[in-house]
């Protein structure tokens, strides 16, 4: 993230979230991409220069002038562009007009995550990707330390984390019948002490390398817009 960034190393935890989108959605040179829940544009801005054209969205006004004033900062960008808009209607944006949809750490923010799949699958063409890194629902930190240490995990009162199993049940019904799901490497460090960080971050390697998707922050997912059989 930019200077906003709680969880550590600006540019370093964005070009890891950036590797996994290169890695699982494949952008390529010939893509219109759209940034749902864009924040100040930080995703959306490096992968412009990869891409045809980038839409950025989000329903914060102050998020989108933030992002319009970075793309003002980087030349070469005239491909890209930030609206104001909601991502449970994306009312903004055409159907079947998007090849890759992204969503970066919001989707846990949004109320109506049913209504904001629906709308995505709507505006992406047939073998377009959506793919969306957010918190794991499953996640030890948020199960069962967190609330016996008294901890704090949600920055909204709305802000609610989904499981690997609730996240294939909604792509399923907005239509995703493909999709893979896994998880990542997420560390909430801004909402707890340095020891207990280093805890997880430790717990994070072992979940990595033993496969428990319990000591796994964020999970990731990619699903691909197919064509309806006649």
């Amino acid at each position: 993230m930019g200077s906003d960034e709680k969880h550590g190393d600006a540019q370093r935890l964005l070009g890891y979230r950036l590797a996994l989108v290169r890695r699982l959605a494949r952008p390529c040179s010939t893509d219109i991409v759209l940034d749902v829940g864009c924040g100040t544009g930080h995703h959306l801005l490096a992968l412009g220069p990869e891409v045809a054209r980038g839409i950025g969205i989000d329903i914060s006004p102050g998020m989108i002038n933030l992002a319009r004033a970075h793309l003002l900062r980087s030349p070469g960008r005239v491909n890209l562009s930030f609206e104001v808009g909601d991502a449970e209607d994306l009312s903004g944006i055409a159907d079947h007009s998007i090849d890759l949809a992204i969503c970066v750490g919001a989707l846990e923010h949004m109320l109506d995550k049913r209504a904001v799949l629906a709308s995505v699958h709507r505006v992406l063409k047939c073998g377009g990707r959506f793919f969306c890194l957010t918190l794991n629902a499953d996640y030890a930190w948020y199960r069962t330390i967190a609330p016996l240490l008294g901890f704090a995990t949600k920055h909204l009162s709305s802000d609610r984390a989904l499981t690997h199993g609730e996240c294939s049940a909604l792509l399923y019904e907005a239509g995703f019948h493909r999709s893979r799901l896994a998880t990542w490497t997420f560390v909430p460090k801004g909402d707890m002490s340095g020891a207990a960080a280093l805890l997880l971050t430790v717990l994070d390697a072992i979940g990595r390398h033993a496969r428990l998707d319990s000591l796994r922050g964020g999970l990731s997912l990619c699903a691909w817009k197919e064509a309806k059989l006649s």
